[in-house]
């Protein structure tokens, strides 16, 4: 019985002894965070810019599709549009100029859509959450066609389309990045 109470022991005595700094540790962590600064609640900004300038008088497609993750930090989604056409009431038949772009949520439905064929003053919107944006891929699909000479530069149909993503995250003291709550 005694050999038992003297091996329990010696083994006792073993794991108390490699694990104390172990233990040691965690007071140790926990004094040196309470040193470090609170997070701070932040805001972030994903933007997404698709623009185009039209350089050849004969009529050119474009085609641009950006994806971009929605989660429950997205506060808010702004759109500025804005285009211009060389004598906008100037279209050749079956040749239509225009530009046509939509933003779709991650379940197919359009949340935003333009559709213009003359010049367009810049227009700026916002999608708010109600009561959340649907969680997912979102996609800005536009498509566009237009004429433009670069010679004189005189002749040019033009788009800009800026998407802002705005995202609540954390900021924590000495590091880069915000991290999403």
């Amino acid at each position: 019985m005694q050999q038992r109470v003297l091996a329990m022991l010696v083994v006792l005595t073993m794991l108390l002894t490699s694990t104390v700094g172990c233990l040691g540790l965690i007071p140790a962590r926990e004094a040196i965070e309470s040193f470090r600064e609170p997070a701070e609640d932040d805001l972030t900004y994903l933007k997404i810019d698709v623009s185009h300038t039209y350089t050849s008088l004969e009529i050119q497609p474009y085609t641009n599709k950006s994806v971009f993750i929605v989660d429950d930090s997205v506060t808010e989604i702004s759109i500025y549009f804005k285009a211009s056409f060389f004598i906008s009431d100037f279209q050749i038949e079956n040749n239509t100029r225009y530009v046509r772009a939509t933003l779709t949520d991650s379940e197919g439905e359009i949340q935003w859509s333009v559709d213009v064929s003359s010049d367009s003053a810049p227009v700026e919107e916002k999608l708010e959450p109600d009561p959340v944006f649907t969680k997912g891929d979102w996609v800005l699909d536009v498509e566009a066609r237009g004429i433009g000479e670069e010679t004189l530069g005189l002749i040019h149909d033009n788009f800009n389309i800026q998407l802002t993503v705005t995202q609540r995250c954390v900021q924590y003291p000495m590091e880069k990045d915000c991290s999403a709550e």
